[in-house]
C-alpha cells in the first residue's frame, strides 16, 4: 500500500504543496517590491507532441534571472522559479 501511496500521490498534490511550488513562493517575495515584475517566456520548445521538451526563463521586469527545462510548461516555469529562489538565497542548493 505504501508504494502505491508514494506513486500516486505526486500526482494529486501535484502544486499543492507550498514547499514544491517555487512560483507560488517567488511570486510572494516578488510582491514585496511593487516595481517588480515578475514574467515567464518559453524560449524554446522541441520534440514531436508525445514527447515535449520546454526551456523556459523567468524576468525580473525584462532581466532574464533564470531558466528551467521540463517535459510541460508549468514544469519548465517550476524549475526556473526554483533556480531563481536559489539564486536570491531562499533556498540551498541541494
Amino acid at each position: 500500500m505504501e508504494v502505491a501511496r508514494k506513486f500516486i500521490l505526486p500526482f494529486i498534490t501535484e502544486g499543492k504543496h507550498a514547499e514544491a511550488d517555487y512560483k507560488t513562493r517567488l511570486q510572494e517575495i516578488v510582491q514585496q517590491n511593487p516595481e517588480e515584475r515578475l514574467s515567464y517566456v518559453v524560449e524554446s520548445e522541441s520534440g514531436p507532441d508525445h514527447d515535449k521538451h520546454f526551456v523556459v526563463a523567468v524576468r525580473f521586469n525584462s532581466d532574464r534571472v533564470a531558466r528551467g527545462e521540463g517535459r510541460s510548461k508549468k514544469a519548465a516555469e517550476q524549475c526556473a522559479a526554483k533556480e531563481a529562489l536559489k539564486l536570491l538565497g531562499v533556498i540551498k542548493e541541494k
